[in-house]
């Protein structure tokens, strides 16, 4: 009896242990779970839609070219499977097949100078086909500022291109062209300029940018018409404010970056801060503190409610609930008073006035091509090659907001200035 007895203590006090043991694995850090990098993306568990058409659709071809440059046409008389003489034609039918043709053309001009009694000197018309001094045609300098700057093809690539072509090009060649087409482009580069200023609405943001080795920012001012980069070593409110001057009573959309809030101080214009930047921001918090999950949970209800179109002054309402509740720490209590008691006033000129966005996203998927360009080039090797960037680069997005091919577009900015 006393060896059961002693068994059946010994089972008890296990049992014990395992439910000790299941507590401390709840509370210690080592055994808790970790969190998965936020690259690290979960498995989807629901099915994947068929693909294609549902059942019924109207059937969807390629469309043939309304225009056919060249008729060829083919018939044999023996057949190609076993070489029997073939009989009459039985049927025709047409097949359309879409080439290009890519040849390497010469132009000669031959350029006739009169003598102008007026401005007593030789006069010669000018070739509107190609810059002053350059040696390939101004349609070619703009394939290839397109293929360096528009979809960011490096320079060995674009060599290889035009090689296979049969035209030989250097690297340096090809920075000359960008060179050629950045002061081609000067006169316009300052229009865009003057209209960002002037503009009523803006965006702005910025991104990291390198700069032979050393650190530099790359600043976007864009709106629904113009788009304008400029790359400088600060990243402090006297970019902005260099650029844009005076912007009093005029808008601007940004991320709550402290150079923002300085050039609202300095050059009088008023701000709408993104709120997908404050949700996201929330939400970041919300993760830590568990207070802040009230706030994350209240945001995203007043920015729902704003949208609906609510009044503004139930809005305000809303945010002054949030900021008159009492939080612990330091990090609740600072982005409850940067948001909603220091940008208060800049969170809702959206609902206001229908030409302001409330988000930044426009800035946002304007610096994207930047950022991909900056992946693949590393930056800039010089101050005129980060010049040139960001001159080209305003350009091209800007004529890329316009309807039309943007090759022809540019050709005729160059060849017929307003």
């Amino acid at each position: 009896m006393g060896l059961k007895k002693r068994i059946k203590e010994l089972e008890k006090r296990v049992e014990e242990l395992e439910k000790m043991w299941i507590e401390h694995m709840k509370i210690c850090p080592l055994f808790q779970k970790k969190e998965s990098p936020s690259f690290v993306k979960e498995d989807v568990n629901h099915k994947h839609q068929k693909s294609g058409q549902k059942n019924g659709h109207e059937g969807y071809s390629r469309h043939i070219p309304e225009r056919i440059d060249e008729i060829e046409p083919l018939d044999s008389e023996e057949c190609k499977y076993c070489d029997e003489k073939l009989s009459e034609i039985q049927n025709v039918r047409a097949r359309t097949v879409t080439d290009i043709e890519v040849k390497i053309k010469n132009t000669q001009y031959i350029i006739h100078g009169r003598y102008c009694k007026n401005c007593d000197k030789i006069v010669e018309p000018d070739v509107i086909e190609a810059l002053p001094n350059a040696r390939f045609s101004l349609r070619l300098m703009l394939w290839i500022m397109h293929m360096k700057i528009g979809i960011r093809i490096p320079s060995n690539k674009i060599i290889e291109f035009f090689g296979i072509l049969g035209l030989e090009i250097s690297d340096g060649e090809i920075y000359n062209i960008l060179e050629q087409l950045k002061n081609a482009f000067g006169d316009y580069y300052e229009t865009l300029v003057r209209k960002m200023q002037e503009a009523s609405t803006k965006h702005l943001d910025e991104t990291s940018w390198r700069n032979n080795g050393i650190n530099n920012w790359l600043w976007i001012f864009i709106n629904k018409e113009v788009t304008l980069y400029v790359i400088q070593r600060q990243r402090s409110s006297k970019v902005p404010k260099k650029v844009l001057g005076n912007q009093k009573n005029k808008f601007i959309t940004t991320d709550r970056f402290s150079a923002y809030n300085r050039l609202v101080e300095d050059t009088g214009c008023l701000q709408q801060v993104c709120w997908t930047h404050l949700l996201r921001n929330s939400k970041d918090l919300a993760k830590h503190y568990s207070e802040a999950k009230y706030i994350h949970k209240r945001m995203k209800f007043i920015f729902r409610k704003a949208k609906e179109g609510i009044e503004k002054e139930k809005l305000l309402e809303w945010i002054d609930l949030i900021s008159s509740r009492k939080y612990h720490g330091t990090e609740v209590p600072k982005f409850v008073k940067s948001v909603c008691i220091k940008h208060r006033e800049d969170l809702f000129r959206f609902v206001d006035n229908p030409e302001i966005e409330p988000t930044n996203n426009l800035a946002e998927r304007g610096l994207r091509h930047a950022v991909v360009m900056r992946k693949i080039s590393g930056g800039s090797r010089s101050d005129k090659g980060a010049e040139t960037t960001a001159k080209l680069l305003s350009v091209m997005q800007t004529i890329k907001m316009q309807e039309g091919n943007i090759i022809d577009n540019m050709i005729n900015l160059l060849q017929n200035p307003k």
